[in-house]
């Protein structure tokens, strides 16, 4: 037989409180999200004693307020009760749910029924760190020519209730020993995030993280005995899921540091060296403007990254001590959960801790391009002062000459003026040469081409350089 007595299911869920520089709104907000998963006839009482700044582990319902819940629906009777904790910047909550029945076992199908109650008194809702299940319960006493399955078997039935689509040979992680229950850890972990997400909206969107645990203890006695682990386990949980909330939200944000590197890639190429042209001038101003702003969105990503190493770091070593606690506490050997800290370890501590090296490379790089971006705008900008000031020189000069030809109007007082000769005897020059009608056409003519010749004397003296 599988059976087995006051199968019990916790969830144990694990929700965002504050994040650096979030605002009190942003908390609010968070706060709204979090008190869904609960009754509104607690909603009054939820907040009360969250008002510090820090607070490592506040239960935020006190005894009077708790809420608990029995019905007795068919064929299986349920009891339970809500549980809400802060821990630190995390909300978390435990929802029990077990079948009212602590004689007569119970098929591991039932864990299906248990599963859908707490379900349903989640309003679907969903925590946007992480969660956890616990599957619990006590063998029944073998009896004298009575077949009794294994812990193994009767966790692997209440494993494929809980989880229909799931493959015990795939997810189990391992197995030991905790106050001489046998105790199973499952899980599977995986990336979903698609190569162009932009901004995902809750973790199920960048990563897929199912957890489940297994105990079944020997008798009653030892069921109750473990009662006094439930804080322990909730804070071990909730280390495990910011861990790999830090790691998910790590590979976004690498995501979107590589888009900005490509971006700015495209723009530095886009600039060929021959159209460093003043008349580029506009346009190489709009890319740098654009380039900087995409650097200066690099590098607060960049600082993200940072953040979140240090975040999955602090909770690795807190999941360690904590487990360390455990073992201690109840005299167990527990090893099998010393894998996950092994696969922080050498993997995602380890990429993490890689990526942010590769990516400060990659900014380095970056800012050498604003700089040749920022070059060639100098450049532009120098020719274009240059053109400027050859075209007012040549201006100049015409202007200077045609106000000469201007004044020559006063040479006709004096007969014997040596330019005055020379004008009266040239055969292009119209006798009387200088009239009241032409005077203004003759100062632009010669002032255009006084202003032509200087133009070709510069640019012939420049090719000769």
């Amino acid at each position: 037989m599988n059976g087995i007595i006051f199968p019990t299911l916790d969830l144990f869920l694990y929700d965002l409180r504050n994040g650096l520089g979030d605002s009190q709104e942003e908390i609010d907000r968070n706060r709204a999200y979090f008190q869904k998963k609960l009754p509104e006839t607690v909603h009054p009482f939820l907040f009360q004693s969250d008002t510090h700044f820090e607070d490592e582990y506040v239960e935020l319902l006190a005894k009077p307020n708790i809420k608990g819940f029995e019905t007795k629906s068919e064929p299986y009777p349920f009891q339970g009760y809500y549980y809400p904790v802060r821990l630190s910047d995390v909300y978390s909550l435990v929802l029990d749910c077990s079948v009212n029945n602590q004689i007569e076992p119970q098929p591991a199908q039932c864990f299906q029924e248990l599963k859908a109650e707490i379900e349903r008194r989640l309003n679907g809702q969903t925590a946007n760190i992480g969660q956890t299940w616990m599957v619990s319960g006590w063998l029944p006493q073998k009896e004298v020519n009575t077949e009794v399955n294994s812990p193994e078997d009767i966790a692997k039935a209440c494993y494929k209730a809980l989880m229909p689509d799931s493959n015990w040979e795939q997810d189990i992680e391992g197995q030991g020993k905790f106050l001489g229950a046998t105790i199973f850890e499952l899980s599977r972990y995986r990336l979903v995030m698609h190569e162009q997400t932009l901004s995902p909206e809750t973790i199920e969107k960048i990563q897929e993280n199912q957890h489940v645990i297994i105990i079944l203890y020997p008798n009653k006695a030892t069921a109750e005995k473990s009662a006094r682990f439930y804080s322990d386990w909730l804070r071990l949980f909730c280390y495990r899921h910011k861990i790999l909330w830090a790691y998910g939200q790590s590979r976004f944000l690498k995501q979107t540091i590589k888009n900005y590197f490509t971006a700015i890639e495209e723009d530095r190429q886009s600039i060929h060296p021959n159209q460093s042209k003043y008349r580029e001038l506009e346009r190489f101003s709009k890319i740098l403007i654009r380039v900087q702003d995409t650097l200066n969105n690099y590098t607060i990503d960049l600082n993200k990254l940072s953040f979140q190493s240090s975040t999955l770091d602090i909770n690795l070593s807190n999941y360690k001590k904590r487990l360390e606690r455990i073992e201690k506490k109840s005299e167990s050997e527990l090893k099998f959960l010393e894998e996950f800290a092994k696969l922080v370890e050498e993997k995602y501590q380890h990429q993490m801790t890689k990526d942010s090296e590769n990516l400060e490379r990659g900014l380095k790089l970056l800012e050498n391009t604003t700089n040749a971006v920022r070059s060639r705008i100098e450049v532009a900008k120098a020719e274009r002062d240059r053109n400027f000031q050859d075209t007012f020189a040549v201006i100049a000069v015409g202007w200077s000459v045609g106000s000469f030809v201007k004044s020559l109007n006063k040479l006709g007082e004096d007969k014997k003026d040596p330019l005055r000769v020379i004008l009266d005897k040239s055969p292009l020059i119209p006798d009387p040469w200088i009239q009241p009608g032409t005077q203004l056409t003759y100062t632009l003519i010669v002032a255009i081409a006084a202003a032509a010749l200087t133009w070709l004397v510069r640019w012939l003296w420049r090719r000769s350089r």
